[in-house]
């Protein structure tokens, strides 16, 4: 039994807490609530605090009495210790790790709905915030009703709880029976937050919703399989989005959020397999990276298409019926997914979870396919470090010709390649490997059919779907970087970008240029060039889709990434309009388009902005009570062309008052992004980084990824600069793996510019000069 007598004993807990002063009554409130994953239950109670020692717990709190406590499971019994003292007791839990144990005290409103099987839906938040809370509400009952169903498995809680926590570093916990939330996770607001907002509220709360059967119901044995967890949170969160929000395309949407993402990452030596053995608190934190939640993510996606979506749930629902209450490893939900389809499904995945990185298919003469592990330093070692399944992969290939589509099963045993039969009788027909992007592997065409690609895209770029010019544009791009395809082929995809409506296509485009733009941006006599050919490729989406904040949800994501590339290279139109809505704004008479708000708050400030504006901006972010809004005007503080004005900003991070806890690296981040602020930004860290292992601990997360900012690093100095501080700093705590990483970039971003700066300038230099 777990007994949290706080007032009594003084048990030291890990609490989150918070204090505020009501705006209204003048006040101040409090909240405290637990975070306990993965390894800080032992900070709050005595326990074995390993996911396999699962436990029942009764828990009882005693706490002021104008408070209310809640926990994991409903309330037993309440009960006065004395006259300003109350003890809540709670109902014996079900069997469960310790890391998913939680309660919190509050002063908080609620808002209910009921699921179709009866269970009560409770959303805890601020007063004043009620209202925000409606939509996380809704979500809630359609993506737990539908979760039920497709799991087929009912929730083994009486109830389930949700509460926005307003400085919560982590941006939400799936504790079973008591969900918590960063604000800007759980509560949206119709008329102040964006489209970008909502999809991430949706997305957060499909995501914890999940792990109430991936992760509560039947957990990893241990930390090396956290993947069974986050890997199947993070997919199964866009089959809940797009049950709940039919026409935001989610099933398309993951490749932004994490197929092509995560794909840079593995690209790296310093990468790690899915499952990695870990043994420390600080290992054990390392590995909630991309690597569990996206590479899990897109290898399930993978998986459940050459399975077939309807075997596929057959094979999780007998994985969650076997292993009800219990631990699970990588082996047991192979085994599910076998007897639910016959297929050798362990064989062909455990060379994707075992060992690190991903193929690249070459498809050469004669539709002969043949692979080879894809890695963006050109120069490093293809079998390092060893693998005994030598970075070769079972591939369940898709390819499409027309309108017809067939899967084959590349055996990694094949090592000359293997053969793809035409399903097109006429043998016109171009091959395209990896429709979709559905695969977790990129695909190299010989130069004459990159050549045939971008003609098509020229002539009728919609023959293609929108995610298979997504897939085209990243491959190319990538496939450059690593010095298998000329720059110059690349870039010639990019030329049909003027015609591009959908929003897959062009933020995935905007991504893959980011980094030419990034590497260049202090030559002066490329940089023009390459801002003057991506103005005029951007501008016609740009005038089509206006400054009007109306459309559906994919148009008004698009016009919000668009516009912000339009600013971006320097469109005098695009940034006086920034500017003009930025400074109508802060005669505080007209509310900017809440879909705007961020690149005009961004654009507006770095071109117009002065002390009063920022000083302006700073009071608003104290002012408003909507978490989302904050992180705007946070973005916007971040993007001052003002040395003074950032010192001053870097100096705010110290007062939690100002800015929350929560927003310390955020904030950090942001300032990283403004080319005045890159090196101040890296350089704060450095010098305040005693400050910082001081107030987050060496193996808080958020602080060991923070030395990813000088990812655009690109001159020796800088890089000898970073090895100086890691050699001062030996211990990386939960920062290991982010160290490797940030080096190995920059180290690649030198001898890229060596690569390709004049195959590059040549490709600028040579267009017609109306782009």
């Amino acid at each position: 039994m777990a007994t949290a007598d706080t007032a009594e004993e003084g048990l030291v807990v890990a609490l989150w807490m918070w204090m505020d002063r009501h705006r209204g009554t003048g006040e101040i409130l409090s909240i405290a609530a637990t975070d306990h994953e993965p390894t800080d239950a032992r900070k709050s109670f005595p326990c074995f605090d390993e996911p396999n020692k699962k436990a029942t717990y009764t828990i009882s709190i005693i706490h002021p009495s104008e408070y209310d406590a809640i926990s994991n499971m409903p309330v037993a019994k309440k009960e006065p210790v004395d006259g300003t003292w109350t003890r809540t007791t709670f109902e014996k839990s079900v069997p469960m790790s310790t890391y998913l144990v939680c309660f919190a005290v509050h002063q908080f409103t609620s808002i209910q709905k009921i699921s179709n099987s009866g269970k009560p839906l409770t959303i805890y938040v601020q007063p004043e915030q009620k209202h925000t809370a409606e939509y996380a509400a809704n979500v809630t009952k359609i993506v737990f009703d539908y979760f039920e169903e497709y799991f087929g498995m009912n929730y083994s809680l009486p109830k389930l709880d949700k509460i926005a926590i307003p400085d919560f570093g982590t941006g939400a916990m799936e504790n079973w029976g008591l969900i918590t939330y960063r604000e800007t996770n759980l509560l949206y607001d119709p008329k102040e937050s964006a489209s970008s907002n909502q999809q991430r509220v949706a997305a957060v709360i499909a995501h914890e919703l999940v792990h109430q059967w991936f992760g509560n119901i039947v957990t990893m044995d241990w930390w090396d399989d956290l993947w069974l967890n986050e890997g199947f949170a993070s997919f199964f969160e866009f089959l809940g989005v797009n049950h709940a929000e039919k026409d935001w395309q989610m099933r398309d949407q993951v490749l932004l959020e994490d197929v092509l993402p995560v794909q840079e990452d593995d690209s790296l030596m310093s990468s790690h397999p899915i499952i990695v053995s870990v043994a420390t608190p600080a290992e054990i934190t390392s590995v909630f990276d991309g690597i569990s939640y996206s590479k899990g993510a897109s290898i399930l996606r993978m998986l459940e298409d050459w399975m077939t979506p309807e075997k596929f749930q057959r094979g999780c629902q007998i994985y969650l019926q076997k292993f009800q209450f219990k631990n699970a490893k990588t082996s047991d939900f192979w085994e599910a997914l076998e007897e639910a389809s016959s297929l050798p499904i362990r064989e062909v995945m455990d060379s994707w979870t075992r060992q690190m990185g991903y193929p690249v298919l070459s498809v050469g003469d004669g539709r002969v396919i043949r692979q080879q592990r894809f890695l963006l330093d050109a120069r490093a070692d293809p079998s390092q470090p060893p693998s005994d399944l030598g970075y070769t992969w079972n591939i369940p290939v898709r390819w499409t010709e027309k309108n017809l589509s067939d899967i084959t099963v590349y055996n990694r045993s094949e090592k000359g390649g293997i053969t793809l039969n035409s399903l097109d009788p006429t043998g016109n027909a171009l091959l395209k490997i990896n429709p979709d992007h559905i695969g977790f592997y990129r695909v190299n065409y010989e130069v004459p059919t990159w050549g045939q690609i971008a003609s098509a895209l020229d002539s009728n770029h919609t023959d293609f779907s929108s995610a298979d010019r997504a897939s085209l544009i990243d491959d190319a791009f990538a496939l450059a970087k690593a010095q298998l395809l000329n720059y110059s082929e690349a870039l010639t995809l990019t030329k049909y970008l003027g015609r591009e409506r959908d929003y897959l296509p062009w933020q995935r485009a905007i991504s893959a240029v980011t980094y030419i733009i990034s590497m260049f941006e202090d030559d002066k006599e490329l940089y023009p060039l390459i801002e003057e050919y991506f103005r005029s490729q951007v501008k016609p989406t740009a005038d089509s889709l206006g400054w009007t904040d109306t459309g559906d949800h994919l148009t008004k994501l698009l016009r919000a990434s668009v516009l912000g590339f339009t600013c971006k290279m320097g469109d005098s139109e695009a940034l006086k309009n920034a500017s003009q809505l930025f400074e109508q704004w802060l005669t505080g008479t007209v509310s900017i388009p809440v879909n705007l708000r961020l690149l005009v708050y961004r654009y507006g400030m770095q071109n117009s902005g002065n002390e009063t504006s920022w000083n302006y901006t700073l009071e608003q972010y104290q002012s408003t009570s909507l978490a989302q809004e904050k992180e705007k005007l946070l973005y916007g503080l971040a993007s001052v062309k003002s040395v003074p004005l950032l010192a001053r900003y870097l100096d705010l991070l110290k007062d939690s008052n100002i800015i929350k806890t929560q927003d310390v690296f955020t904030v950090i981040r942001y300032i990283s992004y403004n080319s005045y602020g890159k090196s101040m930004a890296w350089n704060w860290v450095q010098l305040n980084w005693d400050y910082l292992v001081s107030r987050f601990t060496i193996n808080n997360r958020n602080l060991g990824r923070i030395v990813t900012i000088a990812e655009p690093f690109n001159t020796e100095l800088q890089l000898w600069q970073m090895k100086s501080f890691f050699e001062k700093y030996p211990d990386a705590g939960a920062g290991e793996k982010p160290r490797e990483q940030v080096l190995e970039t920059v180290t690649n971003n030198i001898e890229w510019l060596k690569q390709n700066r004049d195959a590059i300038r040549e490709w600028f230099s040579n267009l017609p000069k109306n782009g």
